[in-house]
């Protein structure tokens, strides 16, 4: 037994001479890639323009003494473009902390597969960063720097995650979720679109259909909102209608949508909504009180405004053929020919009827008694 101990012990002191140091390097001597945009370079065919933002660590962040850089990179891959931007520092690029990926639309047009296959593969890159299509450009987006933004970068991050805004016109989308959803069959990836203005200020409020690869569609404000009713539930929201001339807006304080894929006719397929909200009326321009008859009037007019407004937008996502909310996936997954099943839903999309039913209740008239 004695000799086995001994056996073990010098087995593992010789291992020890097969270990490796680490290559580590002290926060002092690393520089913080936030996110990084992708552009088509205008100058080079065939080549694209790799922007990326960098927080340089400046001691307390409550100070508001945040520092940035911007560099700025044309390759043809994005694996060159950082080789060619560590030539450019003085430190070692660390992407730990980068929150996001800003697809330029001119380059979110054409295949955005590549970088996003990257940014999945590469081991210090997270899942949980947030991709977005940037208007005008990406480079354009990342050196936008509004007064409110403490920490560099990170204006656009706190609006994309929804911790430091709530928004229903910005659609949250992880990275992880981004990627499957292009190879998942049955649901097509979205993605929220980034404005930058002359005033230095972020406007999220529109949201990009792709297909597998590209963008295809960007929807409207409105538009946006309706998508989020449809996709998440308990959206926060507001919506107007006019009622004999008077102005009403409701805030909303539940929502849930719902549906079901009917196919007990062939040919004559629906898709049946429902809607259920319930609000708080926030505004009125009329200053007498509602009675019970007249108020299930206002619940009807709203009921029947957004029943309109949603059928509308879902007809107006299915002419392009794309299906941002699932429909395919939800087919596939309540019917049990796998092997025919994507082909006969493939089929049905084109000429499925939509049927929408809204149930809009005001909860509260505001007033106090």
């Amino acid at each position: 037994m004695k000799d086995l101990k001994r056996w073990l012990v010098w087995l593992m002191c010789c291992s020890f001479l097969f270990l490796s140091g680490c290559d580590f390097r002290d926060i002092d001597l690393r520089l913080f890639v936030v996110s990084i945009g992708i552009d088509v370079s205008k100058e080079n065919p065939g080549m694209n323009r790799f922007s990326f933002k960098i927080a340089i660590p400046s001691g307390d962040p409550k100070t508001g003494d945040k520092k940035s850089l911007l560099i700025t990179q044309e390759a043809t891959s994005i694996a060159e473009a950082i080789r060619e931007v560590k030539s450019k520092v003085d430190k070692e690029l660390d992407f730990g902390h980068c929150k996001g990926v800003m697809y330029g639309e001119a380059y979110a047009r054409e295949n955005i597969g590549k970088i996003q296959d990257w940014t999945v593969r590469r081991r210090d890159m997270q899942l949980l960063m947030y991709p977005g299509v940037a208007v005008p450009t990406a480079e354009a987006v990342l050196k936008a720097e509004p007064p409110t933004e403490r920490i560099a970068g990170n204006a656009i991050f706190l609006a994309l995650s929804e911790e430091g805004t709530e928004s229903p016109f910005i659609t949250k989308t992880y990275s992880f979720d981004l990627t499957r959803r292009m190879m998942e069959e049955g649901e097509d990836p979205v993605m929220p679109v980034v404005e930058t203005t002359d005033e230095q200020v972020l406007n999220i409020n529109k949201v990009a259909l792709m297909d597998k690869n590209k963008v295809k569609v960007i929807l409207n404000q409105e538009e946006t909102r309706l998508y989020n009713l449809l996709d998440l539930r308990n959206l926060s929201t507001n919506f107007g209608t006019k009622v004999e001339g008077q102005l009403l807006e409701v805030n909303t304080d539940r929502t849930r949508a719902r549906y079901k894929i009917i196919t007990d006719k062939t040919g004559e397929e629906t898709i049946d909504y429902k809607i259920r909200i319930t609000a708080i009326l926030e505004e009125k321009e009329d200053p007498e009180q509602l009675d019970p008859k007249d108020l299930r009037k206002v619940e009807e007019q709203f009921s029947k405004e957004i029943s309109q407004s949603v059928k509308k937008l879902l007809e107006k996502i299915q002419k392009t053929g794309l299906d941002p909310l699932g429909f395919g996936l939800r087919y596939g997954g309540t019917h049990w020919n796998n092997q025919t099943e994507m082909e006969e839903w493939r089929a049905m999309y084109p000429h499925i009827k939509f049927n929408v039913a809204v149930r809009l209740r005001i909860k509260s008239t505001g007033y106090k008694r």
